[in-house]
């Protein structure tokens, strides 16, 4: 590269922080509707980032999805916020914190359980009274 084409590319690179470009953009809301649509897919849903969007920013569903997916998609959503604002805070992490977090995560999807060990609901964030499965034959522990 020679020193006139480094030249141009600096004018270039200042003249588009002048003009507020990147500032145009929200990049974080853009990052975390993709955190979410992705973290969503892995328990299976197929609202698409634009759909999500759509979703989080004018409140319209997509009739090519489940409501359930559009809800899980707003759960996730409602808890990347309380747990953002969480953070700025500084507070401690106690166990009553992560079942209100967890109570977020599962609003609208979760639901209650009745076993041997107990009675609990995913939707209120509270604890596994009962063992779950991550897999074929892999045990996660109760709690």
């Amino acid at each position: 590269m020679t020193q006139d084409h480094k030249n141009e590319l600096l004018r270039l690179l200042r003249q588009h922080k002048e003009l507020g470009i990147s500032d145009q953009i929200d990049y974080d809301k853009f990052y975390l509707y993709s955190i979410i649509t992705h973290s969503t897919a892995i328990e299976g849903s197929t609202v698409t980032e634009v759909e999500a969007q759509l979703l989080f920013d004018e409140g319209i569903t997509s009739s090519k999805r489940t409501i359930v997916e559009q809800m899980m998609n707003l759960d996730l959503k409602l808890a990347y916020e309380y747990g953002i604002r969480w953070i700025k805070r500084h507070e401690p992490i106690t166990v009553e914190w992560l079942i209100k977090l967890a109570s977020k995560v599962m609003a609208r999807t979760g639901s209650e359980y009745h076993s041997i060990g107990g009675d609990f609901s995913s939707a209120k964030g509270e604890l596994r009274k009962l063992n779950v499965t991550a897999g074929l034959g892999c045990n996660t522990p109760m709690g």
